[in-house]
């Protein structure tokens, strides 16, 4: 997948915007929103300075774990940096690549969060929700929001394949359950 990374003093300034945001609207709050409850594991794609990260892995708690996943190396050292400073040891912070040291269907809550703005193309868009779909668990969800994006755009974007459905709302998220496998689905329409 193409990765679009930003000079540090870029993303240094973006990072500060992030945390104010995040000042202003409780991680914590959003993911409860979510559904995410003690013990679970959570993929934040994308996780940026990790704000959601480091609120997961609060929630979650020494039962649980957070893959913290960024392209820029910044938000990953970033994310170091506060759960080394809050003792959060259920933090495991990966690069853009490594979605694939995800064990297949070990994530109960995949987060999207202000994402999909930055690979609005039908191909990228699609490499990742295969990646979040390998690693979802079956009854796994998948909460998305973007600032950029109203739910209009959001909806068909995740839908568009068919490896995606929406299953509700919260006040600021959008909730995503899989498909059936498209193979299946191709296959079920052969033998019917």
């Amino acid at each position: 997948m193409r990765t679009r990374r930003h000079n540090c003093l870029t993303y240094w300034l973006e990072s500060l915007v992030i945390r104010l945001r995040d000042r202003i609207r409780s991680p914590a709050e959003v993911l409860r929103e979510a559904g995410l409850e003690p013990g679970m594991t959570v993929l934040d794609f994308g996780c940026g300075p990790g704000g959601f990260s480091l609120a997961a892995a609060r929630i979650v708690g020494a039962q649980g774990r957070v893959y913290a996943l960024d392209v820029q190396p910044l938000a990953r050292e970033l994310v170091r940096r506060g759960a080394k400073r809050q003792r959060l040891g259920n933090v495991q912070v990966l690069d853009g690549a490594g979605a694939a040291d995800i064990p297949a269907r070990s994530v109960d809550l995949a987060l999207l969060y202000d994402v999909l703005h930055i690979y609005p193309e039908p191909e990228p868009t699609r490499e990742i929700l295969l990646a979040i779909r390998r690693v979802l668990k079956p009854n796994g969800r998948l909460s998305v929001t973007d600032h950029h994006l109203d739910e209009s755009r959001l909806v068909p974007m995740l839908t568009a394949d068919g490896l995606f459905r929406l299953v509700g709302c919260t006040r600021r998220t959008l909730q995503f359950a899989q498909t059936q496998d498209p193979q299946e689905l191709g296959q079920e329409k052969n033998n019917g």
